[in-house]
């Protein structure tokens, strides 16, 4: 009987402890009844951050959520009027956490709070933006946050910028953490922007007046293969400095903003080899280890000088590694308020930028964060050359931002399609999305956001647009694996002829699997970029034995243009400025204007063989049915 009431009273307490324990480890449900908290007089900050939940969470749950100042229990409390504790979190980071079942967002600096918003939208509401027009929010009765909650977020880099078409938009790049001012304008309330001031690139020209003094004082131009050029200046002449100084300190006088915590002056060499090599420039290089870097770096410093002792604490001065002063120099360093943006413009992507590939980009990177404190790069990721054509360098864009990380860099730029309202093909928007995200989290899981973009942005053809995009993946570059950004189509990806079978029945899944006629316009319009390398790779319809290859060229021209595609590639234009004979005949790489075309001597030859050859109508037609029968 003992035992039997000893079992009795374990079994009770056990019961009784029950519902505490399973509260103690159950999820937080918040729902339409929750409300938003805010301190009495809330911030800029404050008031965003609350205003951005209070309408994506009336979308979710279809009503409206109400933001207080006061609240017992069943809220999220913002800023101020939260508990969770930032005192060690980075600038612009954030902290995301439970205490006694109600959620807490804090952050840091200007951007923290606002980041964790939309970091708790995307992270338990399922709120992606992955672009201006494709924002995905499910609705919902209720979300689960777990009752363990503690996410705490620092900024992997101080400068994240892309350009593209989506990263424009501010609610994308406050979604996907972008943060540099040339292409968004973000409000004070959103948390700004890190701006760069008077220009972004190729700026010594205009600042140190090359144009202004050829004529009455030659030797401030630089001296390259004997000859004084505008292309650059001489970095050495103190009169050369002093005009530099003066024209920095004049943009300053205007255009400083004292409250910014970062601004930046781009000092940074014009857009040529034509560096200087008068007897001082020569002199100074070789006292640094031979290197061109020498001088630009000397040059920087002197400007930063002059804007420190201005008093100008939030602002630095920008300068390139870039062609010849990619390397860094010996027993000179840069000041603390300047930064060296390094450019990765002769690399190859089809590898990451660690790879054997790019020995010596890693190696002037490595070099660079030994001596530089504000270490910024310049990525690229597009094909400047044949814009339309596919561009398969997805399966570095995630590991060159960790490389990034790894070294110390801490400010990075993807320079993309820029032109993208012009040139609208291929796969920008998700490229776009992915370096964003990269840039976020260079740790994130990238191939579930590639699958969610997909899904998100072609609908349910997506999962075969992501097949596709993984084919393309694994066959980048040449034979040698190689891939740089002035390549010919053909060169930027080798897909034997059964893979490229392969690649036209996906195509056609996705297109069939296209519920609404946006999905599918999507599907269309990044498949332009695969017929555009077929055509510039005699591939599939577009094959020598295929003697519809011209009427598939035209249309393909036709298609491009009823996208609203105008340009072909950087300062490249299609339409009125190309002769139909050339469209018909040359292989897209080689489409040109006439006064272009006449100077290209393989697009001739071509054009001559292609002419030659459709005079043999019967015999093409015959090889071009067994083509077809066995490549089908």
């Amino acid at each position: 009987m003992k035992k039997f009431l000893c079992l009795l009273l374990t079994l009770c307490m056990l019961a009784a402890a029950a519902p505490f324990s399973v509260a103690a480890d159950a999820d937080v449900t918040v729902d339409g009844a929750w409300r938003i908290l805010i301190p009495d007089s809330p911030t800029a900050y404050e008031n965003y951050a609350a205003e951005k939940l209070q309408s994506c969470l009336g979308e979710v749950f279809g009503t409206e959520i109400p933001v207080v100042s006061e609240a017992a229990d069943h809220y999220i409390a913002l800023g101020g009027a939260s508990r969770a504790d930032v005192s060690d979190v980075a600038p612009n980071g954030y902290r995301i956490t439970v205490i006694d079942g109600n959620i807490h967002i804090a952050g840091t600096a200007q951007r923290g709070l606002q980041a964790g918003a939309y970091r708790f939208l995307e992270e338990f509401c399922g709120r992606k933006v992955y672009t201006a027009d494709a924002v995905v929010l499910p609705k919902a009765e209720r979300v689960a946050v777990p009752a363990g909650t503690d996410i705490v977020y620092e900024p992997y880099f101080e400068y994240a910028d892309t350009d593209w078409k989506s990263p424009h938009d501010p609610e994308f790049s406050m979604a996907n953490g972008l943060n540099g001012g040339t292409y968004r304008r973000l409000s004070f309330a959103q948390g700004g922007t890190v701006d760069y001031i008077g220009g972004f690139c190729h700026t010594m020209g205009g600042l140190c007046e090359t144009e202004k003094y050829k004529d009455s004082h030659p030797e401030y131009l630089a001296l390259h293969d004997g000859v004084r050029t505008t292309d650059q200046p001489c970095l050495t002449n103190p009169d050369v400095v002093e005009i530099c100084k003066r024209n920095v300190l004049d943009l300053l006088a205007r255009q400083h903003n004292p409250d910014a915590p970062l601004q930046i002056v781009s000092v940074t060499q014009n857009d040529n080899h034509s560096n200087c090599q008068c007897e001082n420039c020569r002199a100074f290089e070789a006292a640094h280890g031979g290197k061109p870097s020498a001088t630009v770096v000397n040059f920087a410093n002197q400007i930063a000088d002059a804007v420190k002792e201005a008093g100008y604490d939030n602002v630095a001065i920008d300068t390139f590694a870039y062609y010849y002063s990619q390397s860094a120099p010996e027993g000179i360093v840069p000041r603390d308020n300047v930064i060296i943006r390094l450019c990765s413009i002769l690399c190859s992507f089809a590898t990451p930028l660690d790879s054997k590939d790019n020995t010596d980009f890693y190696k002037d990177l490595q070099d660079w964060a030994k001596i530089c404190k504000r270490l910024y790069v310049w990525d690229y990721a597009t094909n400047y050359l044949h814009t339309c054509t596919v561009f398969p360098n997805f399966g570095v864009i995630q590991r060159n931002a960790q490389i990034f990380r790894e070294n110390n860099v801490r400010g990075v730029y993807v320079e993309g399609n820029y032109y993208m309202d012009s040139c609208d093909t291929e796969f920008g928007d998700l490229r776009a999305y992915m370096i964003a995200k990269s840039l976020q989290d260079p740790y994130c899981d990238i191939d579930s956001e590639m699958s969610g973009f997909c899904d998100g942005f072609y609908g349910p053809g997506g999962k075969y647009v992501k097949k596709i995009v993984d084919l393309f993946t694994r066959h980048a570059g040449t034979f040698d694996g190689t891939m740089c950004i002035y390549f010919g189509s053909w060169a930027c990806m080798r897909l034997p002829a059964i893979t490229a079978a392969t690649v036209d029945r996906l195509w056609e899944k996705a297109e069939q699997a296209a519920e609404t006629d946006e999905q599918l316009q999507r599907i269309k319009r990044s498949e332009l970029s695969w017929r555009w390398w077929k055509a510039c790779s005699g591939s599939r319809e577009f094959s020598f034995f295929g003697f519809k290859r011209g009427d598939e060229k035209e249309k393909l021209l036709q298609d491009l243009l009823d996208s609203g595609v105008t340009m072909l590639s950087e300062g490249r234009y299609t339409a009125a400025s190309i002769d139909p004979e050339v469209v018909r005949y040359a292989s897209p790489d080689h489409w040109l204007p006439a006064q272009d075309f006449e100077t290209d001597e393989v697009g001739q030859k071509m054009m001559k063989y292609e002419l030659l050859a459709e005079k043999f109508p019967p015999l093409l037609g015959i090889i071009a049915y067994f083509y077809t029968l066995f490549n089908s």
